[in-house]
C-alpha cells in the first residue's frame, strides 16, 4: 500500500480546446467582402452625385443657348412693305410760267378798249382792290392784292407788282393810252401778257362778275399807285 498525500488536489486533465462559454454565432460576411461592398456603394454614390452635377449643367446650358438664338433664325422673315411711290413736287407757279412776249395775244383796237381817259371813283377802286364783291368771286375772281404787290419797290406774287403802273402801261402799246391797257388788262387778262408771265394765270370773268363802273373805278386806283 503506497501513503499518498490527502490534501493535494486533484488535477484534472488539461482539454486541448478552450472552454465555451455559450454557443458561437458565424460571421455573416467576411471582413474582406464588407470592406468591397463599402468601397463600391462609395464609388457608386460618387459617380450618381457627378452626374447629377454635370447632367444639371449641361442642361442649363441647353437652355441657355437655345434661349439666346436670335429670332430670325427660329421666324421666318417678316416680308418687307413695297416703298411708297414717290410723287414730283407741284411746280409753283413761278416755275411753271414761260417767257412770254408783249406782243397780243387777242389785239385790242383804241376803240375797242374804250376811252382815253377814265371816270373812276380811285377810292371805291382801292376798296375793291382788296376785296372784290361776291358776284365777282361766285364766277371765279380773286381779290387783286392776294395775286399783286402795289408798294413800291415790291417784287412778284403771283402776277407782277402794280407799283408805278399808270406811268408803266402808258408805254406798254404804242396805240393805247394807260387807262386803256389796264382797262384791256382787267376785262381780257390774256390780251397783253408781261414777259416772264403766262397766259391764262390771271381769270378773265371780272367782266362777268363787275359792272362796267367797278372796272373804271379799279381803273382809276391803278393809275394813282405810286
Amino acid at each position: 500500500m503506497s501513503w499518498r498525500p490527502t490534501n493535494i488536489p486533484r488535477r484534472e486533465p488539461a482539454s486541448s480546446s478552450p472552454a465555451r462559454s455559450g454557443p458561437r454565432t458565424p460571421a455573416l460576411l467576411d471582413p474582406t467582402l464588407q470592406a468591397l461592398i463599402i468601397a463600391a456603394l462609395a464609388i457608386g454614390l460618387v459617380g450618381l452625385g457627378l452626374a447629377v452635377a454635370f447632367g444639371g449643367n449641361l442642361g442649363q446650358r441647353s437652355t441657355t443657348a437655345a434661349a439666346s438664338q436670335p429670332v430670325a433664325a427660329t421666324r421666318a422673315p417678316m416680308p418687307t412693305a413695297a416703298p411708297a411711290p414717290t410723287t414730283a413736287p407741284a411746280p409753283t407757279v413761278a416755275a411753271a410760267r414761260p417767257r412770254a412776249t408783249t406782243a397780243p395775244v387777242a389785239p385790242f383796237s383804241a376803240a375797242e378798249a374804250g376811252p382815253a381817259d377814265t371816270s373812276g371813283d380811285p377810292a371805291a377802286g382801292a376798296a375793291l382792290f382788296a376785296s372784290l364783291p361776291s358776284e365777282a368771286v361766285a364766277v371765279g375772281g380773286v381779290n387783286c392784292s392776294v395775286c399783286h404787290n402795289i408798294a413800291p419797290g415790291s417784287g412778284t406774287l403771283v402776277g407782277p407788282s402794280l407799283s408805278g403802273i399808270g406811268a408803266i402801261a402808258a408805254t406798254r402799246q404804242p396805240d393805247l393810252s394807260a387807262a386803256q391797257y389796264l382797262r384791256v388788262s382787267i376785262i381780257n387778262p390774256s390780251a397783253y401778257v408781261v414777259d416772264g408771265f403766262a397766259a391764262g394765270v390771271m381769270p378773265g370773268v371780272y367782266p362777268k362778275g363787275l359792272t362796267p363802273e367797278q372796272i373804271e373805278d379799279l381803273v382809276a386806283y391803278l393809275l394813282t399807285l405810286p
